[in-house]
């Protein structure tokens, strides 16, 4: 449909000019602003629409026009949409912020969006540009915070809470208001922003208003009904001069306590409450934390104590109390959540949640709580933190360390998680603290919970390294010495700078072989791992794109999967395409290129050869009529349908190929076309065909096509132009032998040239484009079912082993990444392979989903990859099968190597991860020690699953145990 409205709008010369005088205007601005982007700080910027600005690069075909090259067929045919209406976000917004008219923050964009793919940025000259021609919605912003926090939010004042009193709200609830914040603004200047909001929320209040500001929890799904629930079911008695004031669990925010927006953690479940009063009238919240009486921490009257620390500890009388000794109380402040020498009393009790607890989701954060859960439930790590250990091996010498801020932080976290009662923790402190030492997860991104797992392992594995002082040791070159030898000594090399319980846990070492493929010169390394990443193998998936020809004229446009591998000829090929038409009828293969010409198919030309050459014309399939079918010498004829207007042969869409016999007589040639047009000659039989039809409504000619110095391959005469195809007794065999002689290539086609339409009172192109629409149909995408690719594709089980198979075959290295050979002294793109060469106790597997498409896009693999969930058989996959840690007592004539034993693991977590890269959700799988059952982490919901659901396409990460030489003889004996 598209289509056919391009085609039927026209250019005209000034528009077109108008146009082209913009590309080029455009292209102008752009330069300066690249120009000047940095340096203007202070001028005004606006975020523009991708999608938008590549719909006008068409419409004015500015790539072309830059280059100076012709326009393309979209030249203004597509009339672009309103400017940014694409990243705008469909949210009811009764709140805005001062300034009204300006103030980015009341205006709401879809959340997620990213630079260069979403949008890019512009100066105000390209927005007036823009919008000197086209609608559009301006978005301001120069470094644009696409994902501002949004959070739920009511307004509280003296006037909604007598109308709750008096029952005359609307609505028996608050309505569901959205505001959103940048997260990194200081919380007093929201505050101070707010103050000057308050006129513009509700019109009675002047602009120095008091406004405080709440956070409201509540268990209920629907924290707006809550509210009202608990306001209505305090105040529903009070008489009319009554003060309408309320209690309500709730905590104050204070920038005393909070130092920015981000520091206040707020999440879905919370409701952010503005309270304004007048002057005349007091606060409509008491609440009972704030307006408790006690002794003032400060001053130590005997007062109403407005102002709690966060700690709920201590209470101050007024605002200037609680500064005064914020300082002093600050170094003895015990935060909720603090990393202290608290933590070192919890300990495991029977009311323990131990380890069956949900994370709040921060904003984008699933990433954090699937990677973290691994590694809470990574027990024999948890063991070390919940016996305390980790206080003692803080290096706080490292300079590369966090000087034990991240360790506490999570060991905090992990006894939280294991010696707590909570069933959900607000991890907010320990996302700072990961935020502060790898800025990569900063802000509110997605990002990717393997990365997430590596860099918190090396992190602590810092923290608690027990080198103090570091040495510089340089590895020793390969020089053909045995692998045993070099592996210890890079183990050896490697503890001398790093100990810790991440070395003991978790570390391996993996085995790097390069070869040259000039010289065949081989270098072998040995480096220690924390996750090893298996490629998974995968069936590139391919399509084949085709027209199905039902009969002469309808046509489907059609697009099934291709399996490349499956190289048949085309007579093959077409019986497998008619069981997916469900066609019982044989089926006829040519392409039509470009320039209209026909390429009939040799039946036994290879499939994948035809795809490749047909990528840019069009491949056909006709189904064939049973009478088609049973002729001896098919030849397939080309033909045409024609016109003349105003002198000029035009052409009609409908076009196709006859199949006839090379002995038909010309006359049945006639026929067979005349039968196909029947519809239109109701009024005319087959027998007065050569009287009444032809010469009458139309004639048949051949495509002569020939050079005007050549005489005509049909009827030798000089300069033929309209050669015609006789309705007499001479057979196509005979025809063709006759143009033979003249020109060898000569290609049999048949021209229909028409002269007046065959129905009364229609034209020829009414005749036609109701032709047209009889048969032109949407194009679709054609399902293959259980084809035979199919089947071949679904029975092919990827496991887990085939990965570390295909992970350990050799892979030629790209340009960007040579190995210099000492032999060619070059850079060269060698052969590399990587194996495991030791396996730890805990071992972890991240599959490669993520493949470059290109250098900026990257394709997630969705196979599923069958994984066992116990006895994971690595003895095959490891050359040494003793653990790192067992280098110590091996030699080279005792070892993993020589004396192997079965190495054998167990699943106990899986970090999942749903939709696509840089996106999507992250989940965790995993086995509780204390129960043997299996949990679904989803952020802060927890629910047993059954085993069986763990293994799916989701999964991401993998995490296995070794099982012991206890544990395998047990499971011999039990078995």
């Amino acid at each position: 449909m598209q289509s056919e409205k391009q085609n039927i709008i026209q250019v005209t010369d000034i528009e077109a000019a108008k146009l082209k005088n913009q590309a080029l205007e455009y292209q102008i601005l752009q330069v300066a602003l690249s120009q000047s982007f940095q340096s203007d700080a202070n001028d005004e910027f606006y975020l523009l629409s991708t999608k938008w600005l590549n719909q006008w690069k068409n419409y004015v075909s500015y790539d072309e026009i830059v280059a100076d090259k012709p326009p393309s067929e979209y030249f203004g045919r597509i009339t672009p949409d309103i400017i940014n209406n694409d990243l705008q976000d469909n949210v009811l917004i009764n709140f805005k912020y001062y300034p009204l008219s300006n103030h980015p923050w009341n205006k709401f964009i879809k959340q997620g969006l990213q630079e260069i793919f979403d949008y890019v940025v512009i100066d105000k000259k390209i927005w007036k540009f823009f919008t000197d021609s086209y609608n559009g919605i301006p978005i301001n912003s120069k470094l644009a915070d696409v994902n501002l926090l949004r959070f739920k939010s009511i307004l509280l004042y003296p006037a909604i809470i007598k109308q709750i009193c008096l029952g005359r709200m609307q609505s028996p609830t608050f309505d569901n208001e959205v505001m959103q914040v940048d997260r990194n603004m200081k919380f007093k200047d929201y505050q101070s922003l707010i103050q000057k909001t308050v006129y513009t929320f509700v019109g009675n209040f002047a602009k120095d208003s008091s406004v405080r500001i709440w956070r409201y929890i509540t268990d209920q799904k629907d924290q707006y009904q809550a509210l009202y629930d608990e306001i209505n079911k305090q105040v529903c008695y009070l008489e009319s001069q009554d003060e309408m004031s309320f209690y309500f669990n709730g905590e104050l925010l204070t920038h005393q306590q909070y130092d920015s927006i981000k520091d206040i953690g707020i999440t879905e479940t919370h409701l952010i409450v503005f309270e304004f009063k007048t002057e005349d009238q007091p606060w409509c919240i008491r609440n009972q934390a704030v307006q408790r009486e006690g002794e003032c921490q400060y001053c130590h009257a005997y007062k109403v104590l407005q102002f709690p620390c966060l700690c709920q500890k201590v209470a101050y009388c007024q605002e200037e109390c609680k500064q005064k000794d914020y300082k002093s109380h600050l170094s003895n402040c015990e935060k909720l959540g603090s990393d202290d020498e608290s933590v070192k009393y919890l300990t495991l009790a029977q009311s323990s949640i131990k380890g069956i607890v949900g994370l709040q989701n921060l904003g984008n954060t699933s990433f954090l709580n699937s990677g973290t859960q691994c590694i809470s439930n990574s027990f024999p790590l948890v063991e070390y933190f919940l016996k305390n250990l980790y206080f003692d091996e803080i290096n706080l010498e490292n300079p590369i360390g966090t000087r034990g801020q991240l360790v506490k932080k999570l060991g905090s976290l992990i006894k939280r998680m294991w010696c707590g009662d909570s069933k959900m923790i607000v991890p907010t402190d320990y996302k700072k603290a990961v935020e502060q030492f790898y800025p990569v997860f900063s802000g509110y991104h997605m990002h990717d919970s393997a990365e997430l797992i590596t860099a918190i392992l090396d992190g602590i594995h810092e923290d608690l390294n027990r080198v103090k002082k570091k040495l510089q040791i340089q590895n020793k070159d390969y020089d053909g010495r045995p692998d045993f030898v070099i592996a210890k000594e890079s183990w050896l090399n490697h503890l001398a700078r790093n100990q810790s319980i991440i070395v003991d846990l978790i570390n391996g070492l993996q085995k790097f072989t390069l070869k040259c493929p000039t010289c065949q010169q081989v270098s072998i390394t040995f480096q220690p791992y924390l996750i090893v990443e298996l490629d998974i193998p995968t069936q590139k998936k391919t399509t084949i794109s085709f027209k199905f020809y039902e009969d002469l004229f309808k046509s489907t446009q059609m697009t099934i999967p291709f399996d490349k591998n499956i190289n048949i000829p085309l007579k093959e090929y077409l019986k497998y395409v008619g069981s997916i038409l469900k066609v019982d009828s044989q089926l006829f293969g040519y392409i039509i290129n470009t320039d209209k010409s026909y390429q009939f198919l040799d039946q036994n030309q290879s499939i994948v050869d035809i795809r490749k050459r047909s990528k840019k014309s069009q491949l056909c399939f006709r189904k064939l009529t049973e009478h088609e079918i049973k002729m001896k010498n098919q030849i397939p004829i080309q033909f045409e349908n024609q016109y003349f207007q105003n002198s000029i042969r035009k052409s009609f869409d409908q076009n196709g190929v006859l199949i006839c016999d090379r002995q038909m007589k010309l006359k049945q040639v006639h026929l067979l076309i005349f039968n196909h047009f029947n519809q239109f000659f109701s009024h005319h039989n087959i027998l007065g065909y050569g009287v009444y039809v032809l010469n009458q409504y139309y004639t048949l000619i051949y495509r002569t096509n020939q050079n005007p110095q050549n005489p005509c391959r049909f009827c030798y005469a000089q300069n033929c132009d309209n050669c015609e195809v006789k309705f007499d007794d001479e057979t196509i065999e005979q025809v063709m032998n006759r143009a033979f002689k003249i020109d060898q290539q000569v290609s049999f086609k048949i021209i229909i040239l028409w002269k007046q339409c065959p129905l009364e009172q229609v034209g020829l192109s009414d005749m036609f484009e109701y032709y047209n629409k009889l048969y032109k149909l949407e194009v679709q995408v054609q399902n293959i079912g259980n084809s035979l690719i199919n089947q071949k594709s679904s029975q092919r089980n990827v496991t887990l082993y085939d990965c570390l198979q295909y992970s350990q075959m050799p892979q030629q290295l790209n340009k960007e990444n040579t190995w210099y050979c000492k032999i060619c002294k070059q850079h060269v793109k060698a052969f590399q392979s990587v194996q495991i060469y030791k396996a730890p106790q805990l071992l972890i597997f991240k599959l490669n989903r993520f493949k470059a498409n290109n250098k900026i896009f990257k394709q997630k693999i969705e196979d599923l990859v069958n994984f066992p969930i116990n006895n994971l058989d690595m003895t095959d996959y490891v050359i040494n099968s003793n653990t790192p840690n067992e280098f110590l007592k091996e030699n080279e004539s005792n070892n993993g190597e020589i004396n192997k034993k079965k190495v054998i693991y167990d699943l106990y977590a899986i970090s999942n991860h749903f939709g696509g890269q840089g996106e999507g959700h992250y989940t965790t799988y995993a086995k509780n020690k204390f129960t043997n059952n299996w949990y679904n982490f989803n952020d802060s919901m927890v629910n047993q699953i059954m085993e069986s659901f763990v293994v799916s396409e989701s999964a991401y990460v993998l995490c296995y145990q070794l099982r012991t030489d206890e544990e395998q003889q047990c499971q011999k004996i039990n078995g």
